[in-house]
């Protein structure tokens, strides 16, 4: 597995491994070094650390295994629901509590890493203190997030926080949809810019103009599990 830390605030605890969305259908991410961290790896969060830091939050980018890259394919739904995914990201846990003393464990997922944390709170439930899915994918691109048409989100025991667009266009993450399956734990977002790729890093899909408060969201939920209902300004 190949992971990054942002620097960790002083007494902190907890860890937020973050699991990012993907360039293309064949969903592969690489953490290649410390470098990742502010290309993509952290999304959204990387430009609002201090809020994370301020909380007490460390920020940990997380890619796929590197005998996960070696052709398309690799590192989709298959891998991503398997006991050995399970297994390779137990290994990163580990090695967070026994080496850098994290006591709380939250794995965040965006777009095409909501794959990963839905299956994640399922087969580790045990290690998770709770998953926030960000714009999370719904239907398919390609074949990537096939397993999540009929995922049942009430196998997830643990906490659970979704973050949407109201008017997300990516054909992936409507927000209906997340509306639909969500009950008291639904961030709605609203306003913000639309530049760029409707599924890429930038529009709605990933929350423009308002990754700030976005990001204040998810700490507040972190560390009190208070839910922030809407987000409409990045103050």
């Amino acid at each position: 597995m190949n992971i990054a830390l942002m620097d960790i605030p002083e007494n902190s605890k907890t860890a937020l491994l973050v699991i990012p969305g993907s360039d293309g259908a064949d969903g592969r991410v690489m953490v290649w070094s410390a470098y990742s961290l502010s290309t993509g790896s952290l999304q959204y969060l990387y430009a609002n650390n201090d809020i994370f830091r301020d909380a007490g939050i460390t920020l940990v980018a997380t890619g796929c295994p590197s005998d996960q890259t070696e052709k398309m394919g690799q590192c989709a739904d298959d891998y991503r629901k398997s006991a050995q995914y399970a297994e390779d990201f137990q290994k990163i846990i580990d090695l967070l509590k026994n080496k850098y003393g994290f006591e709380k464990i939250f794995v965040f997922g965006h777009s095409s890493g909501g794959i990963s944390t839905r299956w994640l709170a399922v087969n580790i439930a045990d290690q998770l203190d709770g998953v926030i899915n960000s714009s999370a994918m719904n239907r398919t691109a390609g074949a990537l997030a096939s397993s999540m048409l009929n995922f049942d989100m009430s196998k997830i025991k643990i906490p659970v926080l979704n973050i949407a667009h109201q008017d997300d266009l990516c054909p992936s993450t409507p927000y209906w949809i997340v509306k639909n399956y969500s009950h008291d734990n639904l961030v709605t977002v609203r306003g913000g810019g639309t530049s760029g790729f409707v599924c890429g890093g930038a529009n709605r899909h990933s929350f423009e103009g308002r990754q700030r408060g976005v990001s204040r969201a998810i700490a507040k939920w972190i560390t009190t599990q208070e839910v922030q209902w809407v987000v409409d300004t990045d103050d």
